[in-house]
């Protein structure tokens, strides 16, 4: 991945060192000394832009890899079913890129999910962020009714982050992606009523 400055680098690197120490060792093992190690990054610079205090360090973490996971690049209005079925496609297909970059994440994701953490609430943060965006689509291009939006929105959030907990820990991660996007073309053609 590419920043586009050396602090946004040294940001995300040392973030990402928090998170999979986070992973790996637990709160206790966050020292800065180790972070730094980890990260590759001096400890006068962790301390001057992102903080003394671990419980800072882990929300800045928190935040730098949400924020990652959730940018996307599509600036079109999504006004078909066939806009619709391009989203999702794409959508599902960063989301891929992403873990497997960062597989981090899925392992976080799945142990901090509905957590009263700092972790579990940028994950409910952004998971809202996302269904509100994606609901407010289906009922406007597919008319349905804000429920079924809702429903159907967790339904794919919820397949998608399964398949690449499946991709990020299985023996055969290509063979596993395969298959997912083949089930999740399948479903998003019958959802917008472009497979039938």
């Amino acid at each position: 991945m590419k920043h586009p400055d050396a602090k946004s680098e040294k940001y995300f690197n040392v973030s990402r060192a928090i998170l999979e120490m986070l992973e790996q060792e637990g709160v206790a093992a966050l020292s800065h000394t180790a972070i730094s190690r980890k990260a590759k990054v001096s400890r006068a610079w962790i301390y001057e832009y992102m903080g003394r205090d671990r419980q800072h360090l882990l929300d800045i973490a928190s935040e730098t890899f949400g924020s990652y996971f959730t940018k996307t690049n599509i600036s079109v209005e999504i006004l078909t079913p066939a806009d619709l079925l391009k989203l999702l496609r794409v959508g599902h297909e960063m989301t891929f890129a992403k873990m497997e970059a960062e597989p981090i994440l899925i392992k976080l994701y799945f142990r901090f999910k509905g957590t009263k953490t700092p972790m579990g609430a940028t994950i409910k943060k952004y998971e809202k962020h996302w269904l509100d965006y994606m609901s407010e689509i289906f009922m406007r291009v597919l008319k349905y009714d804000e429920a079924e939006a809702s429903n159907i929105c967790q339904i794919i959030q919820t397949l998608r982050l399964g398949f690449c907990h499946r991709i990020v820990t299985s023996a055969h991660p290509i063979k596993e992606k395969e298959e997912a996007l083949k089930s999740l073309e399948l479903i998003h053609q019958r959802i917008t009523g472009l497979g039938l």
